[in-house]
């Protein structure tokens, strides 16, 4: 999904989803007969639409392609969009560590039980983590949100915000 996020700003295409810029843009090689290809927003809209849906059962199940004209320049970009999502892969790994005095998810459920008399109980949310500035908190359905690293990193803040979604949702 990063790597979708990766092609749409190297190639200035249109989202009409409002997802920040990924952080660390690749540059990506554009033959010149192609690069003013007005169907690229479409099949951008169309990969990205089917990574999602991929991504509910299975991160890998997302497809490294989109087809079409935009496929091809993916195809001609692979090594570059590979090593980009690889260190972008690092960093979500590392901002998914907590540091050492963190706050935790499950003692910030029970604080918020115990200040508010509301039990949330136990919940599973289906969270992916993208290297996008700013700090976006996206729900695309009720047990599914897209975040920036950026938030992931703030955990206190990333944890006040996933218990509001769990409690307005009452997942």
């Amino acid at each position: 999904m990063a790597a979708a996020l990766a092609v749409r700003d190297a190639l200035g295409i249109r989202d009409p989803l409002g997802i920040p810029e990924v952080v660390g843009r690749p540059s990506l090689v554009v033959e010149s007969t192609v690069h003013d290809a007005m169907e690229f927003d479409a099949e951008w809209l169309r990969w990205w639409e089917r990574a999602l849906a991929s991504s509910e059962q299975d991160e890998s199940a997302v497809p490294l392609s989109p087809g079409g004209l935009l496929g091809r320049i993916v195809d001609d970009n692979r090594d570059v969009v590979r090593l980009w999502s690889a260190e972008r892969k690092r960093e979500v790994a590392d901002a998914s560590r907590p540091a050492r005095g963190a706050p935790r998810m499950r003692d910030a459920v029970r604080e918020y039980e115990r200040t508010t008399g509301e039990r949330l109980g136990g919940f599973r949310l289906k969270v992916t983590a993208l290297p996008i500035t700013g700090t976006l908190f996206l729900p695309i359905s009720r047990n599914r949100i897209l975040i920036s690293v950026e938030l992931l990193r703030h955990r206190e803040e990333y944890i006040s915000r996933v218990i509001t979604h769990v409690a307005t949702e009452g997942i």
